[in-house]
């Protein structure tokens, strides 16, 4: 942060009292509750995990690269791939219990 004459020198840090206001709708947001298919709720998928030896579907087979163009491809909700911090996950056998995600029936 740049010096200037307000802070003295200080550097000041961003809290509470210093962030704007968030900006109102006009009224309060109401969240409304995700209805899940039955059979996909959290406790079956914690069971499904727990009984499953290979939910990634990789058949035992290394760890290796795989290209961007190769992760692009897997964009379905029957065969989704996913980034997160350099590592791919195939999410696939999880989307359907993820409560913010609709499936078709």
């Amino acid at each position: 942060m740049a010096d200037n004459d307000d802070n003295d020198g200080e550097e000041r840090n961003m809290n509470d009292t210093t962030m704007p206001p968030p900006k109102s709708t006009g009224g309060t947001a109401v969240r409304s509750k995700v209805r899940l298919r039955k059979g996909f709720g959290l406790s079956d998928w914690t069971r499904l995990v727990q009984s499953s030896t290979d939910l990634a579907q990789r058949k035992g087979a290394d760890l290796r690269r795989i290209r961007w163009d190769e992760i692009m491809k897997h964009n379905t909700i029957y065969d989704g791939w996913t980034v997160l911090k350099g590592k791919v996950y195939n999410i696939s056998s999880y989307i359907h219990y993820h409560p913010g995600v609709r499936c078709p029936r």
